[in-house]
């Protein structure tokens, strides 16, 4: 029978305390994420160096830097080049994205196993300090 009952000062109220400075803790982290996040910018450059693109955290393309030797390309080429500064300026978000992401977690090696789907949401939760088979366990004490 699963019993949640626990006396203040008792090992529940320990449990429940750590849960909350986890909790607490998990908040700080999600708010630099968000914040960092916010105030992403990064740059992207074609190939040839004649275009440069700049993207925000929301992903919207900002600055559109032009070279005046891209005057001379075909319109063809001139979009050529403004497609992969833009691919690239899309690159670098995502990479910078994937790295905001792996601190606010707590590991690289963590989230490139989620991504690859070799992590259980049980071992997700897990490194976090949630047991998902018993999440009642710690204010049971």
């Amino acid at each position: 029978m699963l019993s949640t009952s626990w006396t203040p000062g008792g090992a529940g109220a320990a449990g429940l305390e750590g849960l909350l400075r986890q909790a607490q803790e998990q908040q700080r982290r999600l708010a630099d994420f968000q914040r960092q996040r916010a105030e992403l910018r990064v740059t992207g450059e074609s190939p040839d160096g004649l275009v440069q693109v700049t993207v925000d955290g929301d992903m919207k393309v900002g600055d559109i830097e032009i070279n005046a030797r891209a005057m001379r390309l075909d319109s063809f080429a001139l979009a050529e080049s403004l497609q992969a500064a833009i691919d690239a300026a899309y690159s670098a978000h995502a990479d910078r994205q994937r790295e905001l992401v792996e601190e606010m977690v707590g590991g690289a090696d963590l989230v490139r196993q989620a991504e690859a789907g070799k992590v259980t949401p049980e071992e997700w939760f897990k490194h976090f300090g949630v047991d998902l088979k018993d999440p009642l366990r710690r204010l049971r004490g």
